[in-house]
C-alpha cells in the first residue's frame, strides 16, 4: 500500500511538471522575443513569478513524500523492538513454565483386535481413550511479573483440582468385548503443555487408593492432537498471538492401575481425584473431555482475556482479579466419549475444543505505537498545509529546507514515543513526546515567521492533532467513525481558508 501510494503521487507530480513545461514552451513561442537569450530569460522569469505558489506546493509535496521513508523505517523499528520483547518473554517463560493446556485425565484401555490380512488372521494391539463421564475443574492462579531488562512477562502459579468418574459402559458402544481388553495394562494419562512447570508430585486417587503419576506418555501410535491459537481482542487494542500451534499429547503424565484389582476396573464406575500444582505463563486452558465438564477459575489478574471455543457462562472481573465459570456438554463438541488413540481427526477436534484464559497486559505499547505511526502522514500534511497558508496569507517566506526540518521533527516524535513507552508506558510517553515536539516546532516556526502568535497558532494545531490522534488510538469500535468525521471537519476548514489563496 505504501509503494502504491508513492507511485500514484509521483506520477501525479510528474504530470503537473510536464503540464507546466508544455505551457512554458508554448508561451515562449507565442511571445516571439527579439533574441534567443532574452527569450529564455524573460520566459523563465515570467514562468517562475506566475507559478511561484504552485511550484512551492510541489516542492512541499515532494518533501512530504520524502518523509515517508523515515516513517517506514520507524515502523520497521517498532516491529524489531516487538520481536526483541517476544524473545525476552520467551526466555523468561522457558525457565518458569510456558502456556499450560490440561487434557484429561483419560483412561487408556489396550485391547486386542483380530484382523484378516492375506487370508490370515492376525492379532493387533490397539488402544482406546475413554474420556470421563463427568469432569469438574477448580483452579486458582496467582499472577506475577518477571522482568528481563526493560521487558516483563506475566507468569503464574496455579493450584488445579480435577475430579469426576469414568463410566466403563461407554466401551460397550464401541463394540469392544470385555475379553478383548487387557485390564492389567490400563493407564490413566494427562496431557500437559510444559512439564517444567510442575511443582509437586501428582497423585491419582480412586476408591480410597493413591497412586503417583510418572512422567511420559508410553502409548504406541498416540495421536498428539494439533490446534492453533486464535486472535484475541482486548478492550484497548487488538493483540494477535501469531496463530501459534499447540499439541495436547506431546508431553504428559501417566499412572498404571495394575495395583488395583482388575475386576474392579471392569465395574461400571471409576471415580477419581487429583491435584496439579504448577507454574505457567501467558495462558491456562482446559480441554472439555468430560461428557459434562464444569470449570471454575479464580485469579488475582485484573485484565483477563477469555479465549478458546467456549466463553464462560458467568464471570466477574474487578480491579482485584476475576472469577469465571464454564459448563460444556458432550453435545457442544464434535467427538465422543470413546476414541481410538491413533485417531488424528478426533484428537484434533479435542484440541480445537479447549477453553481458558490468557493473562495479558491491558495495553500493548507496540500495537499502539504502530497505530500512531499510521496517522503520521496526516499530521505532517496538515502541519505543512497550515504553514503554507500562513506563508501565503501573511506574505511570509519559508524556505523549503525549513519545511523539511519541521517534518523531521514530526517524524522524530515517533522515535521518542517508542523509546519512552518501553520505560514510562504509552500514555505518559505520548504526553511527554507530544509536548517536546510541539514546543520545539512552536519556537522554531515563531522564529522563522518572525511572529510569535503565528508560531503559537501552529503549536495549537499540533496539540489538537496529537490529542485527536490519541483519542483515535484509545478508541476501538468507533475509531473509524470519529476519524472520518474529524477528517471531514479538517478538510472543510482547509477548503474555507483556501479561498483566500490564488494559485496561478
Amino acid at each position: 500500500m505504501f509503494f502504491l501510494l508513492l507511485v500514484v503521487v509521483l506520477l501525479s507530480v510528474t504530470g503537473i511538471i510536464i503540464y507546466f513545461l508544455i505551457r512554458y514552451f508554448m508561451e515562449t513561442k507565442e511571445s516571439q522575443p527579439t533574441s534567443f537569450s532574452d527569450s529564455v530569460q524573460n520566459a523563465t522569469r515570467g514562468f517562475t513569478e506566475r507559478h511561484a505558489t504552485t511550484i512551492k506546493a510541489i516542492v512541499v509535496g515532494i518533501s512530504t513524500l520524502l518523509l515517508l521513508i523515515p516513517l517506514a523505517m520507524i515502523q520497521s523499528l517498532i516491529r524489531e523492538r516487538q520481536n526483541t520483547k517476544q524473545s525476552a518473554v520467551a526466555d523468561i517463560t522457558s525457565k518458569w513454565g510456558g502456556e499450560q493446556t490440561i487434557t484429561g485425565p483419560c483412561l487408556v484401555i489396550p485391547y486386542t483386535e483380530t484382523i484378516i490380512e492375506d487370508k490370515k488372521e492376525m492379532q493387533v494391539e490397539r488402544n482406546l481413550l475413554l474420556l470421563p463421564e463427568t469432569l469438574n475443574v477448580t483452579g486458582t492462579t496467582s499472577v506475577e511479573k518477571r522482568k528481563r531488562g526493560i521487558y516483563d512477562a506475566s507468569v503464574y502459579s496455579s493450584d488445579v483440582a480435577l475430579s469426576g468418574e469414568f463410566d466403563m459402559d461407554a466401551i460397550k458402544n464401541f463394540n469392544v468385548q470385555q475379553s478383548q481388553i487387557r485390564w492389567d495394562n490400563v493407564l490413566v494419562i494427562i496431557g500437559l503443555s510444559d512439564l517444567k512447570g510442575i511443582k509437586e508430585k501428582v497423585t491419582f486417587e480412586t476408591n480410597g487408593k493413591k497412586i503417583n503419576f510418572e512422567s511420559g506418555l508410553p502409548i504406541e501410535n498416540l495421536a498428539t492432537g494439533n490446534g492453533t491459537a486464535e486472535l484475541v481482542v482486548t478492550d484497548k487494542a487488538s493483540v494477535s498471538y501469531g496463530g501459534s500451534p499447540y499439541e495436547l499429547f506431546t508431553v504428559g503424565l501417566n499412572v498404571k492401575l495394575d495395583s488395583l484389582n482388575p475386576g474392579s476396573l471392569a465395574e461400571s464406575k471409576l471415580p477419581f481425584n487429583l491435584s496439579l500444582k504448577m507454574n505457567g505463563s501467558q495462558g491456562l486452558y482446559v480441554v472439555p473431555t468430560g461428557r459434562t465438564t464444569t470449570a471454575q477459575l479464580k485469579s488475582d489478574w485484573a485484565t483477563p482475556s477469555f479465549d478458546g471455543s467456549f466463553l464462560p457462562e458467568n464471570r466477574d472481573v474487578t480491579a482485584s482479579g476475576f472469577t469465571a465459570g464454564w459448563k460444556v456438554l458432550d453435545l457442544n463438541r464434535s467427538y465422543g466419549q470413546v476414541v481410538r488413540a491413533d485417531n488424528d481427526n478426533a484428537m484434533n477436534q479435542m484440541a480445537a475444543s479447549r477453553f481458558g484464559v490468557r493473562f495479558i497486559q491491558s495495553v500493548d505499547q507496540y500495537q499502539q505505537n504502530m497505530r500512531s505511526v499510521k496517522y503520521a502522514i496526516l499530521i505532517i500534511l496538515l502541519t505543512f498545509v497550515v504553514v503554507f497558508f500562513i506563508e501565503l496569507i501573511k506574505k511570509k517566506s519559508v524556505n523549503p529546507f525549513q519545511y523539511l526540518l519541521v517534518g523531521l521533527a514530526l517524524v522524530l516524535f515517533y522515535t521518542l514515543l517508542l523509546s519512552m513507552s518501553e520505560v514510562l508506558g504509552f500514555n505518559l510517553a505520548y504526553l511527554v513526546a507530544a509536548a517536546m515536539t510541539t514546543i520545539l516546532i512552536t519556537l522554531h516556526m515563531g522564529s522563522i515567521l518572525k511572529n510569535r502568535k503565528q508560531g503559537l497558532l501552529i503549536g495549537a494545531l499540533l496539540a489538537f492533532l496529537y490529542l485527536f490522534i490519541y483519542i483515535l488510538i484509545q478508541m476501538e469500535s468507533y475509531a473509524l467513525l470519529v476519524g472520518s468525521l474529524g477528517l471531514f471537519a479538517i478538510l472543510a476548514v482547509i477548503m474555507y481558508y483556501s479561498k483566500k489563496i490564488r494559485f496561478s
